[in-house]
């Protein structure tokens, strides 16, 4: 067998090196590890990592503050799709409520909207009426979702 070469500088020697830097790469690796196995969800169920995940999850659902999310949809009349922009709200001895998308009526008269309420009116109550009253129903915006008419019959 040939002989070892001595080491010029005795002060650090390879096996202090190895693990030196073998337990940072060891460190390294299983940090690696565990990230990838909680992004591919790999963990079987009823681990403790498993449990941490889910954990992590569900504490996210319930103490991330509602102000963080912004995408809050604008209060719409969602009823009045299923019903072509018109529903009959109640009735009495003095009249019937309607209420009537804003959509429908801009898209009669869009300069006036009394006379497109009228001609709604027309067309679906198909008999003589009085509107005793026209409310505009508004989103905190402003903007105008719709009317409530009250109709003596």
């Amino acid at each position: 067998m040939a002989e070892s070469t001595p080491l010029r500088d005795p002060t650090f020697t390879p096996a202090d090196a190895r693990t030196s830097s073998g337990a940072l790469q060891g460190l390294g690796k299983k940090i690696k590890l565990v990230i990838v196995r909680s992004i591919f969800w790999s963990y079987e169920r009823g681990s403790w990592h498993y449990d941490l995940i889910v954990l992590v999850i569900l504490s996210f659902i319930f103490f991330t503050p509602r102000s963080w999310f912004q995408d809050r949809p604008t209060l719409q009349l969602t009823d009045l799709r299923h019903q072509q922009g018109f529903v009959e709200l109640s009735r009495s001895k003095d009249g019937a409520r309607y209420l009537i998308d804003a959509r429908l009526v801009d898209m009669l008269a869009p300069e006036k909207a009394e006379d497109a309420i009228q001609q709604i009116l027309r067309q679906r109550l198909q008999k003589p009426f009085t509107v005793k009253s026209i409310d505009v129903i508004r989103d905190r915006n402003k903007v105008i979702l719709g009317y409530t008419v009250v109709v003596a019959e």
